[in-house]
């Protein structure tokens, strides 16, 4: 069904967990089944994607307001688990590259996404432009990892905020907003 539905190659992953984890590229049928079943071993769902080919780039969000874009280049065949956190071949562009029409499109998108989901405070977006340069959203992440080299502090700093800042500025977003229950949350 993944196959007729889709076509090869596809992207089979586990839908909930994070760092590319549990994440294969499967370019025949007979791999098919091997990537599900090893995406089938963490919790939730398993996802399988029609296979983007192209750059990533990657949008944080503080606010409502979208950050500078981060290009993500690695020689792997995509960004995967070795090449955010083994290789040291991974380059992370800030400025990103792109002209700034380009790279305010991939902002805009990346914002309307975030909103699309019900996404509050700041998070990051995932983009793949396949080789005719058409966006693809692959992923609107709300936990973002925030260690001082992790991709939102890098966007805060060239945004020209501090990691401190960079924090008592998502902190200060979520004390007081609504909760889903319509209370708000104390200072």
């Amino acid at each position: 069904l993944v196959e007729a539905t889709l076509g090869l190659p596809v992207m089979v992953k586990p839908a909930l967990e994070g760092s590319s984890i549990g994440m294969s590229k499967v370019d025949d049928a007979d791999a098919l089944a091997v990537a599900y079943r090893e995406a089938a071993a963490f919790a939730g769902e398993v996802l399988a994607e029609r296979w983007v080919g192209g750059k990533e780039y990657t949008v944080a969000i503080l606010g409502d307001a979208p950050l500078p874009v981060i290009c993500l280049e690695t020689p792997r065949e995509f960004y995967d688990y070795k090449a955010k956190y083994l290789a040291d071949d991974t380059r992370y562009l800030c400025p990103c590259g792109l002209p700034e029409e380009e790279e305010q499109r991939l902002q805009r998108l990346a914002l309307a996404a975030f909103h699309a989901l019900g996404a509050r405070g700041w998070g990051r977006v995932d983009i793949l432009c396949d080789p005719d340069g058409t966006p693809w959203v692959i992923e609107l992440n709300t936990v973002p990892g925030m260690t001082d080299h992790s991709l939102v502090p890098m966007a805060a700093q060239a945004a020209g905020i501090d990691f401190d800042e960079l924090v008592v500025r998502i902190l200060a977003q979520t004390i007081g907003m609504p909760r889903e229950d319509g209370h708000v949350r104390a200072g």
